[in-house]
Protein backbone atom coordinates (compact mmCIF):
# COMPACT_ATOMS: atom_id res chain seq x y z
CA UNK A 1 0.00 0.00 0.00
CA UNK A 2 0.89 3.40 -0.76
CA UNK A 3 2.39 5.57 2.19
CA UNK A 4 0.53 8.26 3.67
CA UNK A 5 1.42 11.50 5.21
CA UNK A 6 -0.50 12.43 8.34
CA UNK A 7 -0.69 16.03 9.40
CA UNK A 8 -1.90 17.30 12.92
CA UNK A 9 -1.76 21.40 12.84
CA UNK A 10 -1.71 22.45 17.02
CA UNK A 11 -2.08 25.96 18.58
CA UNK A 12 -2.06 25.55 22.60
CA UNK A 13 -3.28 22.18 23.04
CA UNK A 14 -0.51 20.74 24.62
CA UNK A 15 -2.61 18.93 27.23
CA UNK A 16 -4.77 17.02 24.35
CA UNK A 17 -1.79 16.74 21.69
CA UNK A 18 -0.04 13.31 23.08
CA UNK A 19 -3.69 11.50 23.48
CA UNK A 20 -4.51 12.57 19.53
CA UNK A 21 -0.75 11.60 18.28
CA UNK A 22 -0.58 8.85 20.03
CA UNK A 23 -3.91 7.64 18.63
CA UNK A 24 -2.08 8.13 15.51
CA UNK A 25 1.28 6.09 15.96
CA UNK A 26 -0.81 3.27 17.25
CA UNK A 27 -2.87 2.84 14.12
CA UNK A 28 -2.41 -0.93 12.31
CA UNK A 29 -1.19 0.86 8.87
CA UNK A 30 1.65 2.26 10.21
CA UNK A 31 3.38 3.03 6.73
CA UNK A 32 2.88 7.18 7.41
CA UNK A 33 4.91 10.28 8.12
CA UNK A 34 3.33 12.31 11.09
CA UNK A 35 3.71 16.18 10.73
CA UNK A 36 3.23 18.28 13.46
CA UNK A 37 2.27 21.64 12.28
CA UNK A 38 2.98 23.47 15.59
CA UNK A 39 0.95 26.69 14.63
CA UNK A 40 2.90 29.35 17.13
CA UNK A 41 1.89 27.93 19.91
CA UNK A 42 2.95 29.40 22.84
CA UNK A 43 2.59 26.57 25.72
CA UNK A 44 4.76 23.17 26.05
CA UNK A 45 3.50 21.81 22.68
CA UNK A 46 7.39 21.34 21.73
CA UNK A 47 8.31 19.62 25.14
CA UNK A 48 5.24 17.63 24.54
CA UNK A 49 6.03 16.39 20.79
CA UNK A 50 10.21 15.99 22.06
CA UNK A 51 8.51 13.04 24.67
CA UNK A 52 6.98 10.88 21.85
CA UNK A 53 9.98 8.89 20.46
CA UNK A 54 8.75 7.87 17.34
CA UNK A 55 10.81 8.35 14.14
CA UNK A 56 8.32 8.70 11.75
CA UNK A 57 7.23 12.45 13.66
CA UNK A 58 8.49 15.17 12.20
CA UNK A 59 7.69 18.86 14.32
CA UNK A 60 7.30 21.84 12.21
CA UNK A 61 7.10 24.95 14.31
CA UNK A 62 5.52 28.09 12.59
CA UNK A 63 6.87 31.20 13.70
CA UNK A 64 3.27 33.04 13.67
CA UNK A 65 -0.26 31.77 13.72
CA UNK A 66 -1.54 30.92 10.39
CA UNK A 67 -5.02 29.30 11.26
CA UNK A 68 -5.91 25.45 10.90
CA UNK A 69 -6.01 26.05 7.49
CA UNK A 70 -2.72 27.95 6.86
CA UNK A 71 -1.47 25.13 9.35
CA UNK A 72 -2.45 22.14 7.01
CA UNK A 73 -1.65 23.76 4.20
CA UNK A 74 1.88 24.17 5.44
CA UNK A 75 1.73 20.51 6.50
CA UNK A 76 1.10 19.40 3.41
CA UNK A 77 3.41 21.34 1.31
CA UNK A 78 5.92 19.75 3.61
CA UNK A 79 4.70 16.26 3.16
CA UNK A 80 6.46 13.96 1.19
CA UNK A 81 3.73 10.86 -0.14
CA UNK A 82 1.11 11.28 -2.53
CA UNK A 83 -1.84 10.51 0.28
CA UNK A 84 -2.72 12.86 2.91
CA UNK A 85 -4.99 12.29 6.35
CA UNK A 86 -5.77 14.84 8.60
CA UNK A 87 -5.85 14.66 12.35
CA UNK A 88 -6.99 17.24 15.20
CA UNK A 89 -4.74 17.97 18.27
CA UNK A 90 -7.85 16.96 20.57
CA UNK A 91 -9.03 14.19 18.56
CA UNK A 92 -8.65 10.25 19.01
CA UNK A 93 -8.06 8.00 16.04
CA UNK A 94 -9.16 4.54 16.42
CA UNK A 95 -6.47 1.95 15.64
CA UNK A 96 -8.22 0.87 12.47
CA UNK A 97 -9.23 3.91 11.24
CA UNK A 98 -6.16 4.20 8.93
CA UNK A 99 -6.12 0.46 7.32
CA UNK A 100 -9.72 0.41 6.92
CA UNK A 101 -9.41 3.51 4.94
CA UNK A 102 -6.68 2.28 2.81
CA UNK A 103 -8.40 -1.57 2.24
CA UNK A 104 -11.09 0.68 1.14
CA UNK A 105 -9.28 2.69 -1.22
CA UNK A 106 -7.61 -0.65 -2.80
CA UNK A 107 -10.75 -1.53 -3.85
CA UNK A 108 -12.07 1.61 -5.09
CA UNK A 109 -8.98 3.67 -6.80
CA UNK A 110 -11.09 6.33 -8.72
CA UNK A 111 -11.73 7.98 -5.30
CA UNK A 112 -10.07 11.17 -4.47
CA UNK A 113 -11.30 11.20 -1.05
CA UNK A 114 -12.22 8.58 1.47
CA UNK A 115 -14.44 9.22 4.99
CA UNK A 116 -15.83 8.03 7.67
CA UNK A 117 -18.35 8.34 10.35
CA UNK A 118 -17.42 9.79 13.91
CA UNK A 119 -18.89 9.88 17.15
CA UNK A 120 -18.70 13.34 18.81
CA UNK A 121 -18.32 14.13 22.29
CA UNK A 122 -19.51 17.65 23.66
CA UNK A 123 -18.82 18.24 27.18
CA UNK A 124 -21.50 20.57 28.63
CA UNK A 125 -20.59 20.63 31.75
CA UNK A 126 -18.63 18.72 34.46
CA UNK A 127 -21.05 15.96 34.96
CA UNK A 128 -22.64 15.83 31.30
CA UNK A 129 -21.17 14.43 28.27
CA UNK A 130 -23.92 15.22 24.82
CA UNK A 131 -22.51 12.24 22.41
CA UNK A 132 -23.80 12.42 19.08
CA UNK A 133 -22.94 9.95 15.32
CA UNK A 134 -21.99 12.35 12.33
CA UNK A 135 -23.03 10.02 10.00
CA UNK A 136 -23.60 10.07 6.05
CA UNK A 137 -25.49 6.83 6.03
CA UNK A 138 -28.42 7.13 3.10
CA UNK A 139 -27.55 10.84 2.17
CA UNK A 140 -25.74 10.48 -1.16
CA UNK A 141 -27.96 11.03 -4.45
CA UNK A 142 -27.67 9.67 -7.27
CA UNK A 143 -25.76 12.80 -8.94
CA UNK A 144 -22.96 11.87 -5.45
CA UNK A 145 -22.44 13.41 -2.40
CA UNK A 146 -22.21 16.92 -3.62
CA UNK A 147 -25.54 18.62 -3.18
CA UNK A 148 -26.10 17.10 0.01
CA UNK A 149 -22.47 18.68 0.92
CA UNK A 150 -24.13 22.00 0.34
CA UNK A 151 -26.67 21.48 2.56
CA UNK A 152 -24.92 20.34 5.70
CA UNK A 153 -21.61 18.85 6.53
CA UNK A 154 -20.85 15.30 7.10
CA UNK A 155 -16.83 15.15 6.38
CA UNK A 156 -14.82 16.25 9.45
CA UNK A 157 -11.20 17.08 8.71
CA UNK A 158 -10.19 14.37 10.86
CA UNK A 159 -11.83 11.96 8.35
CA UNK A 160 -10.37 12.25 5.62
CA UNK A 161 -7.78 10.23 3.54
CA UNK A 162 -7.22 11.52 -0.14
CA UNK A 163 -5.17 11.83 -2.76
CA UNK A 164 -2.71 15.22 -2.38
CA UNK A 165 -3.00 15.69 -5.87
CA UNK A 166 -6.52 16.39 -5.91
CA UNK A 167 -5.92 18.70 -2.86
CA UNK A 168 -3.73 20.50 -4.73
CA UNK A 169 -5.71 20.75 -7.50
CA UNK A 170 -8.94 22.51 -5.97
CA UNK A 171 -6.52 25.00 -4.11
CA UNK A 172 -5.98 23.02 -0.78
CA UNK A 173 -7.72 24.86 2.29
CA UNK A 174 -9.12 28.39 1.85
CA UNK A 175 -7.01 30.36 5.29
CA UNK A 176 -9.10 33.23 4.68
CA UNK A 177 -11.80 30.81 6.39
CA UNK A 178 -11.56 30.51 10.28
CA UNK A 179 -14.30 28.26 10.29
CA UNK A 180 -15.21 25.56 8.51
CA UNK A 181 -12.50 25.42 6.21
CA UNK A 182 -13.25 21.54 5.90
CA UNK A 183 -16.71 21.73 5.22
CA UNK A 184 -16.00 24.37 2.17
CA UNK A 185 -13.05 21.54 1.28
CA UNK A 186 -15.51 18.71 1.08
CA UNK A 187 -17.63 20.37 -1.51
CA UNK A 188 -14.95 21.42 -3.90
CA UNK A 189 -13.63 18.31 -3.52
CA UNK A 190 -17.49 16.42 -4.20
CA UNK A 191 -17.59 18.74 -7.11
CA UNK A 192 -15.04 17.65 -8.99
CA UNK A 193 -14.14 13.88 -7.68
CA UNK A 194 -15.51 10.71 -6.70
CA UNK A 195 -15.84 10.14 -2.89
CA UNK A 196 -15.81 6.91 -1.13
CA UNK A 197 -17.91 6.50 1.75
CA UNK A 198 -17.29 4.02 4.85
CA UNK A 199 -20.11 3.67 7.05
CA UNK A 200 -18.55 2.99 10.40
CA UNK A 201 -17.19 4.68 13.57
CA UNK A 202 -13.39 5.35 13.24
CA UNK A 203 -12.47 8.39 15.30
CA UNK A 204 -13.73 9.86 18.39
CA UNK A 205 -14.27 13.84 18.33
CA UNK A 206 -14.25 16.16 21.36
CA UNK A 207 -15.74 19.83 20.43
CA UNK A 208 -14.51 22.22 23.05
CA UNK A 209 -15.55 25.53 23.73
CA UNK A 210 -12.57 27.17 23.11
CA UNK A 211 -12.58 25.35 19.94
CA UNK A 212 -13.06 26.07 16.52
CA UNK A 213 -16.10 24.60 15.45
CA UNK A 214 -17.77 26.19 18.66
CA UNK A 215 -17.00 30.01 16.87
CA UNK A 216 -20.10 31.41 15.91
CA UNK A 217 -19.30 34.20 14.36
CA UNK A 218 -16.81 32.15 12.42
CA UNK A 219 -19.27 30.19 11.70
CA UNK A 220 -21.58 32.59 10.27
CA UNK A 221 -19.05 34.41 8.03
CA UNK A 222 -17.85 30.84 6.85
CA UNK A 223 -21.22 29.75 5.91
CA UNK A 224 -22.72 33.01 4.37
CA UNK A 225 -19.77 32.78 2.32
CA UNK A 226 -20.14 29.22 1.05
CA UNK A 227 -23.81 29.62 0.29
CA UNK A 228 -22.89 32.69 -1.96
CA UNK A 229 -20.40 31.20 -4.02
CA UNK A 230 -23.03 28.05 -4.85
CA UNK A 231 -25.54 29.91 -5.59
CA UNK A 232 -26.08 29.33 -8.95
CA UNK A 233 -25.78 25.81 -8.24
CA UNK A 234 -27.81 25.81 -4.74
CA UNK A 235 -30.84 27.71 -7.30
CA UNK A 236 -30.65 25.32 -9.74
CA UNK A 237 -30.93 22.23 -7.39
CA UNK A 238 -33.67 23.72 -6.00
CA UNK A 239 -32.13 23.86 -2.59
CA UNK A 240 -30.78 27.73 -2.11
CA UNK A 241 -34.15 28.85 0.10
CA UNK A 242 -33.42 25.54 2.61
CA UNK A 243 -29.80 26.54 2.70
CA UNK A 244 -30.72 30.37 3.91
CA UNK A 245 -33.42 28.96 6.13
CA UNK A 246 -31.50 26.79 7.65
CA UNK A 247 -28.70 29.26 8.35
CA UNK A 248 -31.56 32.33 9.41
CA UNK A 249 -33.00 30.04 11.86
CA UNK A 250 -29.86 29.26 13.75
CA UNK A 251 -28.87 33.18 13.31
CA UNK A 252 -32.23 33.71 15.03
CA UNK A 253 -32.10 31.63 17.49
CA UNK A 254 -28.43 33.08 18.62
CA UNK A 255 -29.89 36.59 18.42
CA UNK A 256 -27.76 37.81 15.74
CA UNK A 257 -30.42 37.63 12.59
CA UNK A 258 -30.56 40.68 11.00
CA UNK A 259 -26.59 40.32 11.31
CA UNK A 260 -26.39 37.45 9.76
CA UNK A 261 -28.74 38.62 6.65
CA UNK A 262 -26.67 41.76 6.15
CA UNK A 263 -23.56 39.40 5.54
CA UNK A 264 -25.19 37.15 3.25
CA UNK A 265 -26.33 39.80 1.20
CA UNK A 266 -23.04 41.87 0.66
CA UNK A 267 -20.76 38.36 0.27
CA UNK A 268 -23.69 38.25 -2.79
CA UNK A 269 -22.89 41.80 -3.84
CA UNK A 270 -26.21 43.02 -3.23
Amino acid sequence: MDKVSVIIPTYNRSHTLKRAVESVLGQTFDNFELLIVDDGSEDDTKSVVDSIQDKRIRYIKLKENRGAAGARNEGVRRSECSLIAFQDSDDVWRPEKLERQMIYWEQHPECALVYCDYLAHAVLDEETVDEWVVSARGKESEKGIFLQLLLENSIGTPTMLMKKECFLEVGGFDDTLRSLEDWDLAVRIAEKYSIGYINEILLDVYPGKDGISMGLGAYFDGRSRMIARYREQMTEAGIFDRAVNDLFQMAQKRGVLETVKRMLLLYMGQ
